[in-house]
């Protein structure tokens, strides 16, 4: 959501995003437990995110 956005008023709410444990079945349908399917390649995913949101500066 950027600035004009919000400055004019358009803001939408937040997307639930359901919470995976690791023994659930994963999201893909595959019939695996999340653990053994796609929780590994989500987490590298996550953290590139994170990396690229982080603004601190050295």
């Amino acid at each position: 959501m950027g600035f004009f956005s919000k400055l004019m008023g358009i803001e939408q709410p937040p997307k639930e995003i359901p919470k995976l444990g690791r023994n659930d079945p994963c999201w893909c349908g595959s019939g695996k437990k999340y653990k053994k399917c796609h929780m590994e390649s989500d987490m590298r995913r996550l953290s590139k995110i994170r990396a690229s949101r982080c603004t601190t500066s050295s």
